[in-house]
């Protein structure tokens, strides 16, 4: 019954935008009813039709994340998915959205869609993802100021923190100087006029050549020091074989406690003729016993590596038990293991693709939606610059799966797994640099579209500086989080400060 009211209530929001399009109002989504996507002139339509688009846009990336992930189980080199593929991926609903904010007859007014995704990506992993990433990955501070791993309880913003390691600072250095790549094209324009809103001279078109061309080679670079990073990669595929050994060990532990709830009558009758007592009550205990003893293998927050003898002996419990029970009692042949590894391998590439088809395909329509959710045209507009929307909004659904990995990493409260989460933030932002300005400079480019984005510039590049001048500290305390998340606030200010008070484009 619930489901039915779940599918109805689908319905008739389904069936209420849809309505929209057969409107007699002239507005633009009555211009473009005979397309294959919904539209809306409301603002409560497009806000269903924006959730329900990023509801996908989040979960084609979170398939992408895994399906990249799933590679380093089939024995493909550390060094090639975690310095190529996962960056590379991890970028692609970024680039889409941009791509189709680019495309189409207004592509010149979409275009600060796919700068404020370009803007909001790079400030929302910055800022928000940093600050969450510290809070819950702080642990008690010694005398000498490191944070001692899986130490400490409740919160305090000077004796708790993060002492992420050394190499950390790498990944720093790396983003800073490839966000100097915006004052390219930005010093262009800059000598074309911040207020000038005229037709803009060739040598800023120019300028967004040079920067794609400088940005090809940044990122060629950066996957090369990330190929040849072996640390930085090892411990990826380290943490991830833990992951997965955790959820075998997991996986073990509900076999083993449907071993002990279901047995066969034969074994149950002879069980109760010789227990004395309430049968419920010796079932409760033998549950809790089991569940004492195999749990500590699981425990997410101290790593597997610290009970790898319980986990060893449970799965070798449960391989044994499982011999018994089976009338063959044949290990596992070497066909069946190919077998395996085949479906595995036919598993990864059917999410990479469903992944890279699902950003390609509602990419676009996600661009028309929050450029309707500003357009004058509408019924019900919001008054204010797409920039803003997309700015908020696209983040969260193209980035969803950098977010929560990086607070999963976090949470194991250790210098290795924090070095991985703030690593991976930096690498982000350092492939929004490079990868996505790329695609945006070919944009402007070869589309002949203009230039007018020096308040984002400037929005993204203090941003990067600031908190990657606060990240170069050895101990990252919790009191940090407060001006790194404020940051987020600031530059929504500040770009709408530079536009609105100071008249730049």
């Amino acid at each position: 019954m619930t489901s039915y009211f779940k599918h109805l209530i689908l319905l008739c929001m389904i069936t209420y935008v849809l309505s929209e399009n057969g409107t007699e109002y002239k507005d633009s989504c009555f211009e473009e009813r005979n397309s294959i996507y919904p539209c809306s002139s409301t603002i409560t339509g497009n806000v269903i039709l924006m959730l329900f688009y990023g509801a996908i846009l989040g979960g084609a990336a979170k398939l992408i994340s895994d399906g990249a992930e799933m590679l380093l189980d089939l024995g493909f080199s550390p060094s090639i998915i975690g310095g190529v593929v996962l960056p590379i991926l991890g970028a692609v609903p970024d680039c889409a959205i941009i791509v189709s904010s680019g495309m189409g007859d207004d592509a010149q007014n979409k275009l600060s869609i796919g700068m404020g995704t370009l803007a909001g990506s790079t400030v929302m992993l910055l800022t928000i993802a940093w600050s969450s990433s510290l809070i819950v990955s702080r642990c008690s501070l010694n005398k000498h100021g490191e944070s001692i791993d899986g130490k400490g309880k409740g919160f305090n913003l000077t004796k708790m923190g993060m002492t992420p390691l050394p190499e950390v600072r790498s990944g720093i250095v790396i983003m800073l100087l490839t966000s100097l790549f915006y004052f390219v094209v930005q010093s262009a324009d800059w000598k074309f006029g911040a207020r000038n809103t005229g037709e803009q001279p060739k040598y800023v078109r120019d300028a967004a050549l040079a920067t794609f061309v400088l940005c090809l080679c940044g990122l060629a670079g950066y996957t090369i020091y990330s190929v040849f990073d072996s640390k930085r990669n090892e411990r990826r595929a380290r943490l991830h074989k833990e992951e997965m050994a955790q959820r075998h060990v997991l996986h073990a532990l509900i076999v083993m406690a449907n071993k002990q709830t279901f047995k066969s009558p034969k074994a149950s009758r002879a069980t109760t003729d010789v227990e004395d007592g309430d049968p419920d009550a010796n079932k409760e205990e033998e549950n809790e016993a089991i569940s004492k003893k195999y749990f500590k293998a699981w425990h997410m927050k101290k790593g597997v590596r610290k009970h790898q003898e319980e986990s060893d002996a449970l799965l070798s419990d449960e391989r044994s038990s499982a011999a018994s029970s089976d009338d063959e009692g044949t290990p596992e042949s070497d066909p069946e293991k190919e077998d395996s590894k085949l479906v595995m391998s036919a598993k990864c590439v059917v999410m990479l693709l469903s992944g890279v088809a699902l950003v390609t395909v509602f990419s676009d329509p996600m661009c028309d939606v929050l450029a309707a959710m500003t357009n004058t045209n509408n019924k019900s507009y919001i008054p204010i610059s797409s920039f803003y929307i997309s700015f908020v909004i696209t983040p969260f659904c193209s980035n969803a799966s950098e977010f929560v990995s990086s607070l999963i990493f976090a949470s194991k409260k250790t210098r290795e797994n924090a070095t991985m989460t703030f690593s991976q933030l930096f690498g982000a932002a350092t492939m929004n640099n490079t990868m996505c300005l790329a695609v945006f400079m070919a944009l402007v480019y070869f589309k002949d579209l203009k230039w007018y984005y020096g308040a984002e510039v400037m929005c993204i590049v203090i941003v990067q500086w600031i908190v990657g001048f606060i990240s170069l500290a050895r101990t990252y305390k919790v009191w940090m989080a407060i001006p790194v998340a404020v940051t987020y606030v600031f530059c929504i200010v500040l770009t709408w400060l530079l536009e609105n008070q100071l008249h730049w484009k």
